[in-house]
């Protein structure tokens, strides 16, 4: 999962045509076997919204599933 940010405002989401109206998505995508994380980020970005991102930062890691509260 990435976010996208443009300026201190905006953030990058996606709309697939089968969403309800006003339903966004975060960007996500799978790690291809000998891809840097920071290489699957620019070519998912990119395969999904075309996208060209820069200045890539990795923030934090989460293992999956997210924890319930």
């Amino acid at each position: 999962m990435v976010m996208i940010r443009r300026g201190p405002e905006e953030v990058l989401l996606a709309r697939s045509p089968r969403f309800p109206q006003g339903m966004y998505s975060a960007l996500a995508g799978f790690v291809e076997p000998g891809e840097t994380l920071e290489q699957c980020l620019e070519r998912e970005v990119l395969e999904e919204v075309g996208v060209r991102v820069e200045n890539v930062r990795y923030f934090a890691s989460q293992p999956w599933p997210f924890r319930i509260r």
